[in-house]
């Protein structure tokens, strides 16, 4: 059975996107707005408005979890900016919507890609020594590692099964 595709009523803005360490930069793409609903929970994003009479309507389950009571928002007369931040700070997003479907009205902002601002800090530097090993450092702590007996090896509790069985 094939069933008809769905067609919305509303119009969807273009949304462009960006992220730093603690925040979600949200621009809803429309001008001359007036006046718009906007509702944010900490997973989920709505925001609505009337322009020229046509409804837009967005509504977005977010990748990550964010503060409600800690979000602003501006009308710029040619962008609304939406300003979110993460619950979980210093985790980047993947992407904006919890789906991993491509939507064409989400762009990500390519002026302001992402950059962890540990790598932006010159003084912090990630040296790999190769000559530490998980080895070297089990010898020092006087770690034993413990080794998977093969089939061809014969385990120190096989005699228990003789007993038992």
């Amino acid at each position: 059975m094939d069933c008809p595709k769905l067609i919305s009523i509303f119009n969807t803005p273009k949304i462009i996107w960006h992220q730093t360490d603690n925040t979600i930069g949200i621009r809803v793409m429309l001008q001359d707005v007036k006046d718009y609903f906007l509702r944010v929970e900490a997973d989920h994003l709505r925001f609505s408005t009337i322009l020229n009479d046509k409804e837009y309507y967005l509504s977005l389950y977010l990748f990550g979890s964010v503060i409600p009571e800690e979000t602003t928002h501006v009308n710029l007369e040619r962008e609304i900016k939406i300003n979110l931040i993460k619950a979980f700070k210093w985790l980047p997003w993947l992407r904006l919507q919890d789906n991993k479907e491509k939507c064409p009205y989400i762009i990500l902002d390519l002026e302001r890609l992402y950059e962890p601002s540990w790598s932006k800090d010159k003084r912090i530097r990630i040296v790999v020594d190769e000559e530490h090993t998980i080895a070297k450092y089990a010898r020092q702590k006087n770690i034993m590692i413990d080794d998977v007996s093969t089939d061809d090896e014969e385990s120190n509790d096989e005699w228990l099964d003789g007993e038992f069985f």
